[in-house]
């Protein structure tokens, strides 16, 4: 049965991050940024879509400074306990977005692309981003995870990056992650040099920006841009 009312989301920030490293294509005109995830309260249970930055790392404290709250004290301020989350998206495995994802028991769904990217060093903090084999689940593509809501391949920032659709009774909302950096770069449908994976991937982005634009969604969430976007036709 199709779901009748549109689920609520819960927009949570997990860190603020306060320093870029001098590498770091953005450090010139670096200013500190939110991380965020969301809760979607949907009736099956509470699904939840990214995980912030991790806790101890020496290297990415050192790097980024980031200010972290940890995901269970998050989620019990907005009246949820971490052992109640029944499923778990990943927009994609950047230290900054899979950061806490194995203090959840809940089966974790990852594109197949982002999997295997994330093999490579230097991609990620590879102990963060490692997900048991009996909550792994590898998606290729789209899929409907449960009902009204989708996950959606939107690659360019990094190979297998997905966004989270969520539709009821006509209405879209849609957690688009790291799509785009800023509402400003989503609106243009031109994606930021500084926001691609490589430059090779400027096609693929472009693609997923338009795509984005075209579900004309109610509400459009980003990851590291405190706007809510809406982009209805």
């Amino acid at each position: 049965m199709a779901l009748t009312v549109l689920p609520e989301v819960e927009r949570l920030t997990l860190a603020v991050v306060e320093a870029v490293p001098e590498w770091h294509p953005e450090h010139a005109t670096f200013a500190p940024f939110p991380v965020h995830a969301w809760l979607v309260r949907h009736p099956d249970g509470p699904i939840l879509v990214d995980t912030g930055v991790g806790i101890g790392h020496p290297l990415i404290d050192k790097w980024y400074q980031p200010r972290v709250t940890r995901l269970d004290e998050a989620l019990a301020a907005v009246g949820t306990d971490i052992s109640e989350v029944v499923a778990v998206v990943l927009s994609h495995l950047h230290f900054d977005h899979c950061g806490q994802q194995a203090a959840l028991g809940a089966p974790v769904y990852v594109q197949a692309a982002e999997h295997q990217a994330a093999q490579a060093d230097g991609y990620t903090v590879s102990e963060w981003a490692a997900i048991g084999e009996d909550r792994l689940r590898l998606v290729d593509g789209d899929v409907e995870i449960v009902e009204g809501v989708h996950v959606l391949a939107t690659p360019g920032h990094t190979p297998g990056h997905q966004s989270v659709l969520i539709e009821a009774a006509g209405e879209r909302t849609l957690l688009a992650a790291q799509c785009a950096f800023t509402g400003a770069e989503l609106r243009s449908g031109v994606p930021a040099t500084s926001n691609l994976h490589d430059e090779t991937w400027a096609e693929s982005a472009r693609q997923s920006l338009r795509r984005v634009l075209a579900l004309a969604p109610v509400a459009c969430h980003l990851s590291h841009d405190p706007e809510v976007i809406a982009i209805q036709s």
